[in-house]
């Protein structure tokens, strides 16, 4: 019988990080590595391997918790917005069927921040990451990124002088447990499947996640992809 896919408990801790929300951010080399992390693996449906989400909880033996779509816009920031060498601003709004609509602000680059600030008004508490994508089974590309939300992302955006991109993405999601299998339908017909998983900033995660998730996929035939769905979503030609 198939079960939810449940992340087994990691026997190293990583020390949290401790991250401010400081009037402009401040990139420090020896600043601590975010405490959790993302773990991920992208393929373009063309190139081989699973082509829908249901052929994907198969081949990992899993099955659905819960389903969820949602359509996907980015923004463009004004020029004049400044973010440490090294890091790019995302600037994304998702609104799901029949749900709320958010506003997300990202901050991603390659390496750790001991300081960073929110730009968005009335944002809980933002969240630091370390953001983990296989390009196979042992070659890996790693990021940073700082984030937080608002869910009033028309005001957010208008706030921020953001302009609306004209083209947009749509989304599906599959929750298996704590595992995410999405299915991005992109500018130019373009289907990504991307799966991942949330967790520790720690070796035993990102085994886990190699042996239960990498692995069989890539003995599926996919052809992972080394852009993110940022860049993959982003682009409207």
């Amino acid at each position: 019988m198939m079960l939810p896919f449940m992340p087994q408990p990691f026997s190293l801790v990583v020390a949290a990080a401790c991250f401010s929300v400081l009037a402009g951010p401040a990139a420090d080399a020896a600043a601590a590595e975010p405490a959790d992390a993302e773990y991920a693996i992208r393929w373009n449906a063309r190139d081989g391997g699973p082509a829908s989400l249901n052929e994907t909880l198969r081949i990992l033996q899993t099955r659905a918790t819960r389903v969820r779509r949602f359509k996907i816009d980015y923004y463009d920031l004004p020029s004049t917005t400044t973010t440490p060498q090294g890091f790019s601003v995302i600037l994304r709004r998702r609104v799901e069927d029949g749900g709320r609509a958010e506003l997300t602000w990202k901050l991603r680059g390659d390496r750790a921040l001991a300081d960073w600030a929110c730009p968005l008004k009335n944002s809980p508490e933002g969240k630091a990451e370390l953001d983990v994508t296989f390009r196979g089974e042992d070659k890996v590309t790693r990021s940073f990124s700082y984030s937080c939300t608002s869910d009033g992302p028309d005001l957010a955006a208008s706030e921020l002088s953001a302009t609306l991109r004209e083209c947009a993405s749509e989304m599906s999601r599959q929750d298996a447990g704590k595992l995410k299998i999405e299915e991005w339908r992109l500018p130019g017909n373009v289907v990504i499947i991307d799966v991942s998983l949330s967790g520790k900033n720690t070796p035993g995660a990102m085994e886990l996640f190699r042996k239960r998730i990498a692995e069989p996929l890539l003995a599926a035939g996919i052809v992972p992809s080394a852009e993110s769905k940022t860049e993959l979503g982003g682009r409207c030609k």
